[in-house]
């Protein structure tokens, strides 16, 4: 569950990186980049639709200006 901020980027790192599209969440057509947020975002709209269950392992990534990042890998109950 990647910060989304650009989509263009975001489908750049997930074929880098070999990550199947449907286990890399891209979802921000109708509201884009709304900072911190969208992490938050995309994972309630992923649980909505069923793309997360418990017992799955969820990654949740957040980068921004000047070189600042963060992660952490969830088991989802």
């Amino acid at each position: 569950m990647p910060h989304q901020a650009n989509a263009f980027i975001l489908a750049h790192l997930q074929r880098k990186l070999r990550i199947p599209p449907e286990r890399f969440v891209i979802d921000m057509a109708d509201c884009g980049n709304t900072g911190s947020s969208t992490i938050a975002i995309a994972l309630s709209r992923a649980m909505a639709r069923g793309a997360t269950r418990a017992g799955m392992r969820v990654m949740l990534v957040g980068f921004g200006v000047g070189y600042s990042w963060g992660a952490t890998l969830l088991e989802w109950i």
